[in-house]
């Protein structure tokens, strides 16, 4: 990989450095929700759950929608969806295996 997708990966990966993002993301799996019933489901006061919302629609991760007074978030890519669950199935490898040496 060149200089340039490093960086690229090393950025996305690093927005999903706060477990509060992940967990958000996390709620998104089943379908649009708006920022209330997100709230609800991390436990994060609403201001909260909104600054991260902001963050993660900001780098390109959620798509949004507004009815009336209210703003409904669904992911954007369904391949975030993918990485997130590869991700916890690398996060849940047994640590004290002997690690996968590649020759």
């Amino acid at each position: 990989m060149n200089q340039e997708t490093c960086l690229s990966i090393s950025e996305f990966i690093a927005v999903l450095s706060n477990p509060y993002r992940v967990r958000i993301l996390c709620t998104l799996f089943s379908g649009e929700r708006n920022v209330t019933d997100i709230a609800h489901e991390v436990g994060l006061p609403p201001a909260h759950v909104s600054s991260h919302l902001r963050i993660l629609y900001d780098r390109g991760y959620l798509a949004r929608r507004r009815e009336w007074k209210q703003v409904f978030y669904s992911l954007r890519l369904p391949q975030v969806q993918e990485f997130l669950k590869m991700a916890s199935i690398l996060a849940s490898h047994d640590q004290y295996s002997s690690p996968v040496v590649s020759r």
